[in-house]
C-alpha cells in the first residue's frame, strides 16, 4: 500500500496574522465609502484577535468600537473631542466613550 503524502500547512498563528492584515486593508479601504463592509471587517478583526491573540495595528484598533464592534468614522459614526490633552472618542451608535491621553514630547508638567 502506498503512503499518502501529507500536505504542509502554514502555522495557525501565521494564518491568523495574514488574515488580520488582509482584513485591515479591507477595513481601511472601505471605511470612508462602505460602512457595512467596514463594520463586517471590524467584527472579524476583533474575533480573530480574540481567538488567536493576533491584535490589529494601533491605528486600526482606534477606529473600532469595542462595545458594538463596528467601525468609527469621525463625523459620521463617531465624535472626537480634545480637551486638556485628552482625546475623547464617542461612538454615536452605542454611546461608548473611549479616552486617550495625549503625550506630547518635550512637554514637561
Amino acid at each position: 500500500m502506498a503512503r499518502r503524502s501529507r500536505r504542509i500547512r502554514p502555522n495557525k498563528s501565521e494564518q491568523a496574522k495574514e488574515s488580520v492584515d488582509f482584513l485591515e486593508k479591507i477595513f481601511e479601504r472601505s471605511l470612508p465609502n462602505d460602512s457595512q463592509t467596514s463594520d463586517t471587517a471590524a467584527k472579524h478583526i476583533l474575533a480573530i484577535g480574540k481567538k488567536h491573540g493576533k491584535r490589529p495595528r494601533r491605528n486600526v484598533k482606534k477606529m473600532i468600537c469595542r462595545s458594538c464592534k463596528k467601525s468609527l468614522l469621525p463625523g459620521q459614526t463617531s465624535r472626537i473631542r480634545v480637551r486638556s490633552k485628552v482625546i475623547f472618542r464617542t461612538c454615536l451608535r452605542c454611546g461608548r466613550v473611549n479616552r486617550e491621553i495625549l503625550i506630547i514630547k518635550g512637554d514637561k508638567q
